[in-house]
C-alpha cells in the first residue's frame, strides 16, 4: 500500500474529507487555467454562429500533424515512410497514415511520446482490458475540461454548483465502522459516492445523504445510480434533490434503465463520450442529439464500424487515427441546437457487465477495467471470468520482457482487497485471451446468474 493511501485509510473521515479537498485543489490548479478560460468563452462565443466545421478541422488537424512530425519520433519515422507531405489539402488525405493501434501504444509508449513536458500521466484498461499509459499537457487537460464544463453549461449547470459525482474510487476503509461511504472536495463544492459500498444495506444512506447535499447536478458512473434508484423505487425512498441535469459516463445504459434514473432523481440525462486515452468529445444537446466536439479532433469509421480518432489536444501521445475500440454509428442529420459538431447516431462500444458478489453487491466494469492502471505496460491483456457463486478466474497475459513476479503478488491484493474476501480468486498467466465470435476481447465473461 502507498503511503499517501496508507495515511488516507488509517485517518479519521473528517481528516479524509481534508485530505480530499488538498487533492481537489492540486488537480483543480492543473485543469483550470488561461487555456481553460480561452477555450471555454471562445465555445460559448461560436454557439449558434455558423462554422465551416471541415475547414476548421482542416486547419487544426494540420497544426497537430506538423507538431507529432517534429516532436514525435514514432511519427516522424512514420511519416518520412509513408513520405507524407504536409500540409494535407483536405481531410480525406488524413487516410494516407496507418491506424495507431493498443498494441502499437502500448509496445512503442515511448516513441509515441513527445518530446514536451507532459506532466499529466493518465492510465486506462478500457473495456477490452488493455494496460495503456497516456501523457498530457496542462493545456491538454485544461482545454479538455473546458470542453466538459461548456457541455455542462449548455444543460444549465455551471461550475461550483453542488455536484454529485458516482465514483469507482475507494473512499471508505474496510475497516470503517460508520456507514459514511461519500468524501467532499470543498474547492468544487463536488461530494463524491463510492459506488464500491453501494448494496441493498447501504442504499438508504446514500439517498439520506444525497437528500442532505441537495446536488444541482449529478455526474459519474450509471451503475452506482442505477442500484441507488432502484432501492429508492422499491421501498418508496423520495429522493427531494432536484438537479438540473445528469451526466452519466464510461458504461451503457438500457432505455429502461436510463427512464428510471430519470423518474427518481427528478431529472433528464444527458450522455457523453470521451475516452480515457483522450478521444475528442462527443456530447448529448438538449435535443437529444450527441455532436462531435469538432474543435477536439476527427473521428473515422472503419469498413467494421470500428472508429479511428484524431485528437487535437493529446500533444503528450499525439493520438492520430488511434482504433481506440469502440464503435459509432454516424448520422447526417442537422440539430436546431446551435451546435456545429456533427451528429453521432449512437454510440456502441460501451458495456457495463458486472462480477456477482456472494453478499449480492456486483463489481461493475468501470472498476475493473481500472485495475491494470496500476500496472502500465508490463501486463497486456487481462480478463475476467465467474462461473461460480464462489469464484472469480483472472486471466492475465504478462508481457515477459519486464513482468515480475511481484506483479501477480500485487494484482491479487488488489483484486482480493476489490471483492472484499466475497470470492475466492485465481490468477492464470496465458500466453493469449481468446476473442469472441464478435472479434472483441471482453474484459467481463459473466457466465454465472
Amino acid at each position: 500500500m502507498q503511503l499517501k493511501e496508507s495515511i488516507y485509510f488509517h485517518s479519521p473521515i473528517f481528516i479524509q474529507n481534508l485530505l480530499t479537498t488538498l487533492q481537489g485543489r492540486r488537480l483543480f490548479h492543473e485543469r483550470y487555467g488561461s487555456a481553460y478560460q480561452q477555450r471555454l468563452q471562445e465555445l460559448k462565443q461560436k454557439l449558434g454562429r455558423p462554422i465551416d466545421v471541415r475547414a476548421e478541422q482542416l486547419h487544426r488537424l494540420n497544426d497537430f500533424l506538423s507538431f507529432c512530425q517534429t516532436r514525435s519520433p514514432y511519427y516522424q519515422e512514420l511519416f518520412s515512410t509513408i513520405a507524407l507531405e504536409l500540409p494535407l489539402q483536405s481531410i480525406d488525405e488524413l487516410k494516407q497514415i496507418p491506424p495507431l493501434t493498443k498494441e502499437i501504444l502500448r509496445q512503442q509508449n515511448e516513441d509515441v511520446h513527445a518530446h514536451v513536458h507532459a506532466p499529466i500521466i493518465g492510465k486506462t484498461g478500457g473495456t477490452t482490458g488493455k494496460s495503456i499509459q497516456v501523457h498530457y499537457t496542462k493545456e491538454d487537460m485544461q482545454i479538455r475540461m473546458a470542453h466538459l464544463d461548456f457541455f455542462k453549461w449548455t444543460h444549465g449547470v455551471d461550475q461550483g454548483m453542488r455536484r454529485a459525482s458516482f465514483t469507482g474510487q475507494t473512499l471508505a476503509s474496510p475497516q470503517q465502522k460508520a456507514p459514511v461511504y461519500w468524501r467532499t472536495n470543498k474547492v468544487i463544492n463536488q461530494m463524491l459516492f463510492s459506488i464500491k459500498n453501494i448494496n441493498p444495506k447501504t442504499a438508504a444512506a446514500y439517498i439520506e445523504q444525497l437528500n442532505r447535499f441537495q446536488p444541482e447536478s449529478i455526474d459519474g458512473l450509471p451503475s452506482g445510480m442505477i442500484e441507488v434508484a432502484r432501492y429508492a423505487k422499491k421501498y418508496g425512498m423520495t429522493c427531494t434533490f432536484r438537479p438540473k441535469a445528469i451526466f452519466p459516463t464510461a458504461e451503457m445504459m438500457t432505455a429502461e434503465e436510463r427512464a428510471l434514473i430519470e423518474d427518481v432523481f427528478h431529472a433528464p440525462i444527458y450522455d457523453q463520450y470521451a475516452s480515457s486515452e483522450g478521444a475528442p468529445i462527443v456530447a448529448e444537446c438538449p435535443y437529444g442529439k450527441k455532436h462531435l466536439h469538432y474543435e477536439m479532433g476527427i473521428i473515422e469509421r472503419d469498413e467494421d464500424g470500428e472508429i479511428l480518432v484524431t485528437s487535437f489536444d493529446t500533444h503528450g501521445t499525439p493520438l492520430v487515427r488511434y482504433r481506440v475500440g469502440d464503435r459509432m454509428t454516424l448520422s447526417q442529420e442537422t440539430c436546431p441546437c446551435g451546435h456545429q459538431g456533427p451528429i453521432i447516431a449512437s454510440i456502441d462500444g460501451r458495456g457495463r457487465s458486472f462480477i456477482q458478489l456472494r453478499n449480492g453487491h456486483r463489481v461493475f466494469e468501470g472498476e475493473l477495467a481500472g485495475i491494470v492502471r496500476a500496472f502500465p505496460n508490463c501486463i497486456e491483456r487481462v480478463q475476467y471470468i465467474q462461473e461460480t457463486r464462489d469464484e472469480i478466474v483472472l486471466l492475465y497475459v504478462p508481457d515477459e520482457r519486464c513482468f515480475e513476479k511481484e506483479h501477480e503478488k500485487k494484482l491479487f491484493f488488489v483484486l482480493d482487497r476489490l471483492f472484499d474476501g466475497q470470492l475466492n480468486v485465481v490468477m492464470r498467466a496465458v500466453p493469449e485471451i481468446p476473442k469472441e465470435i464478435s472479434g472483441k476481447t471482453l474484459l467481463i465473461k459473466q457466465q454465472y446468474a
